[in-house]
């Protein structure tokens, strides 16, 4: 069983880490009274490890699994053009091909993408982006898949 993670985890673990830091030391420059600093440093700290630990635990949450029997793909996988709230479990032998297209992006709020769609055996059809999770991995799962599928 193999798990991914979307590429903006490990940043935000590193900011929310920076964050805390901030926060701790404004704490420490507030009970020892060496800097009018401290209480700044300590508002800018706790506000900003309440959003990073926030959007860490969002982004720890959009985990990817493939495994010899099925996919788990995270929220928001359209299933036959309906958004599912909540994770997709796709069984590999239900699946009958991969297809996938790209779409341009904007540029400015969208980048390039591909839209892949699994077709299973109860005609149901399943679209899912992998640009979260960078272009080699997203190269390594539809190659796992595809040779599931074949």
């Amino acid at each position: 069983m193999k798990k991914y993670l979307s590429r903006a985890t490990k940043w935000i673990a590193f900011l929310t880490i920076i964050s805390i830091f901030m926060l701790t030391i404004g704490v420490v420059l507030m009970v020892v009274k060496l800097s009018d600093v401290g209480f700044g440093l300590t508002m800018l700290g706790a506000m900003m490890s309440i959003l990073f630990l926030c959007i860490y635990f969002a982004e720890r949450s959009r985990w990817l699994t493939i495994d010899d029997f099925e996919i788990v793909l995270p929220r928001g996988a359209s299933n036959n053009g309906k958004t599912v709230p909540e994770r997709t479990i796709i069984k590999i032998n239900e699946i009958v091909s991969v297809e996938s297209k790209f779409y341009k992006g904007d540029k400015i709020i969208t980048g390039d993408c591909y839209f892949h769609t699994l077709k299973l055996r109860n005609n149901t059809k399943i679209t899912f982006t992998l640009y979260a999770y960078g272009k080699e991995a997203e190269k390594e799962i539809i190659e796992t898949i595809k040779k599931s599928v074949q």
